[in-house]
């Protein structure tokens, strides 16, 4: 057997392992996904879920203007 044969088996051996472990770990994740369970939270609309507001110290949320506004 020559070099070239040789090197040309192991480089296409190793390229159809690659592809049959990423369709196995494709697979795996879905199941992983389908098997956890959903989030029980409530429907806050567009509010964001991790995060809360910062308001700047004196500015009022509320008045719909900026802090730049009611410092005037």
């Amino acid at each position: 057997m020559s070099v070239n044969a040789l090197l040309s088996t192991v480089i296409l051996v190793s390229f159809i392992v690659t592809i049959v472990l990423a369709i196995g770990s494709y697979m795996a994740y879905k199941v992983r996904e389908r098997r956890r369970p959903q989030l029980q939270r409530p429907d806050t609309g567009d509010e964001p879920i991790y995060f809360e507001r910062f308001f700047p110290q004196g500015a009022n949320p509320r008045a719909g203007g900026t802090a730049g506004d009611a410092a005037r």
